[in-house]
């Protein structure tokens, strides 16, 4: 078979644009096609010859036989015009075969063209799962939440303390028992000696009835702390704002300013009053702590209580007949152009509030208003208390919360009343002062 002959067929017929009028002409052109044999012809166009369907054998009759030499003479004559004319069947069978081939190749194409994008949109988000892994990786690397070898690390050096802990525990224990042996061994000899030295009873005989408070040793903590709190007083007020309102009809203006991070809770004031600085402090530190109005109000007394320090203990009534005792110690220093007030004060919980305390530091500044250089006279008071609550209550933690927030709202409220109560007295004994009564 001619491979250029073949070629040249398959190009005719796969162009579209070609008719079947054309590509007879086409046929008619390419000289090779109509100088092959009729068997090769049909074999190019992949037709079986006719004369294989017959028989060798099968006999021929006369007119038949003369039927052929009459056709062969007039194939010569219509040679021309059979080259020029191909049967249209074999020419139709080409194209429609070529054409079921090439749909059947455009359709794998288009099928495999599918897979390769499906592949695509899988393989992207693969990769986009595998970088947002790989970012993540790189902005954990070198943080110790990242690494379980860190944790492996602070988990021994725990254990570690915990071991050294309770080695240590059990010395002291040790320790402890070897002690108290050796204290009830020297109580039982010293108290052999003193029976042997007098009687029974001349010794029983020289004891005194205690008579100091038991709340001394607290009062004695809190007088040591006093020198330590003033030297703090210009530092609290930096960091505290204070906010003067002349036009506010209340004495005296307490906030308690919201601190999310804070340790403690903090109530402010600020005043403005139109009376002289120096009769504010004259009487300022007669009225400070007005309490004798509560019951149980008790002043303590001794020769142990340094000057300008005043202690106070009184029985509040809480919310519930639940019953608050507050221990306040206060101190007064003069300077040359104010007068400041610090005080330590305890307060412990009774009844539902058992087990609840609260530990309260106050420091507060009289001083002349800064209209006084104008022939004005006016003083300025100002106030900052923080208290922190402490809970020693076995309740469980559920019912212990709400009964902490009871009791810290009501210390904030009891250090309200007793300060507006106390600058409302103030307040009268300026009035008849003035007026003298």
């Amino acid at each position: 078979m001619n491979d250029s002959l073949l070629d040249s067929l398959l190009h005719h017929l796969d162009d579209p644009s070609n008719s079947g009028n054309g590509l007879l002409q086409a046929f008619d052109e390419d000289e090779s096609l109509l100088s092959l044999q009729g068997a090769d012809a049909l074999q190019m166009l992949d037709v079986t010859t006719i004369s294989g369907q017959f028989s060798a054998t099968e006999e021929v009759s006369p007119d038949h036989d003369r039927d052929r030499r009459t056709d062969r003479y007039c194939s010569a004559e219509n040679e021309s015009v059979a080259s020029t004319s191909p049967p249209p069947m074999t020419v139709e069978n080409i194209r429609s075969r070529d054409t079921t081939r090439r749909c059947t190749y455009r359709q794998k194409q288009k099928a495999q063209k599918d897979v390769l994008y499906r592949q695509v949109d899988e393989l992207t988000s693969q990769l986009s799962v595998l970088q947002k892994r790989k970012e993540t990786a790189e902005a954990s690397k070198g943080t110790w939440l990242g690494h379980a070898a860190v944790w492996k690390v602070l988990a021994d050096r725990h254990m570690k303390a915990r071991v050294l802990a309770e080695e240590q525990r059990r010395r002291l224990c040790k320790a402890v028992e070897r002690r108290s042996a050796l204290i009830q061994n020297l109580g039982v000899l010293l108290r052999k000696r003193i029976g042997e030295e007098q009687p029974e009873e001349a010794a029983y005989a020289g004891k005194k009835p205690r008579t100091e408070s038991p709340d001394v040793l607290l009062y004695e903590a809190f007088i040591n702390e006093l020198a330590e709190v003033y030297a703090r007083t210009d530092s609290i007020f930096k960091e505290t704002t204070m906010e003067i309102d002349v036009d506010s009809q209340a004495f005296f203006n307490l906030s308690q300013p919201t601190k999310t991070d804070a340790r403690y809770h903090e109530l402010v004031g600020a005043l403005t009053t139109p009376f002289a600085f120096e009769r504010v402090r004259v009487l300022l530190y007669k009225v400070w702590w007005s309490l004798d109005n509560y019951r149980g109000y008790e002043t303590i007394e001794g020769s142990w209580i340094p000057d300008d320090t005043y202690i106070t203990k009184i029985c509040i009534d809480g919310p519930g007949g639940n019953l608050l005792v507050q221990h306040c110690i206060t101190r007064q220093y003069g300077e040359a152009d104010r007068v400041v007030f610090v005080w330590r004060k305890f307060t412990e919980g009774q009844g539902a509030y058992a087990g609840m305390h609260a530990d309260e530091t106050g420091w507060a500044i009289v001083r002349p208003s800064p209209s006084c250089g104008q022939g004005n006279a006016g003083t300025v008071m100002e106030s900052v208390t923080r208290f922190v609550p402490i809970n020693f209550s076995s309740a469980p933690a559920s019912s212990c919360s709400t009964a902490v927030k009871q009791f810290t709202d009501t210390v904030i409220k009891i250090g309200e009343d007793i300060c507006q109560r106390s600058l409302q007295k103030l307040e009268e004994k300026l009035l008849d002062d003035t007026l003298g009564v």
